[in-house]
């Protein structure tokens, strides 16, 4: 069993990181800049979509033929969340606005989200030397 919940978490890692960085985006958005309409949720959408493909476009060249890919232990603690997070509340609420509040925390959430995750990937790749 022990494997098995290993194996689990281990797939769900990612994902599950990053559903708790757009949960903590849009609460955060709301606390901050109030409900969201119709149109603002459509554009928090757009907002983590456009990152996401952005990002996939910025990478496509080495995008992995098989989904999931193996990503180091530590991911499984999902600390990520908590950077994207802190970011959003780091940045003035109405900096840019109700409408485009909503946009602009999905993206940054998302970007930072990925990012972080990339950096991670990056350095505990390394060749040792």
């Amino acid at each position: 069993m022990d494997n098995a919940v290993g194996r689990v978490t281990s797939i769900l890692s990612i994902p599950y990181g990053y559903t708790v960085t757009l949960w903590s985006a849009g609460a955060l958005t709301f606390v901050r800049i109030g409900p969201p309409s119709v149109g603002d949720v459509l554009l928090f959408v757009t907002g983590a979509v456009t990152a996401f493909v952005t990002l996939a476009f910025v990478g496509h060249d080495h995008l992995d033929a098989e989904v999931p890919m193996r990503v180091p232990s530590l991911v499984v603690v999902n600390l990520f969340p908590f950077v994207a997070a802190m970011a959003l509340v780091a940045l003035p609420a109405r900096l840019v606005g109700t409408t485009l509040g909503y946009f602009t925390n999905s993206f940054l959430a998302t970007s930072i989200y990925i990012l972080s995750l990339a950096g991670l990937v990056r350095v505990t790749r390394r060749p040792r030397g």
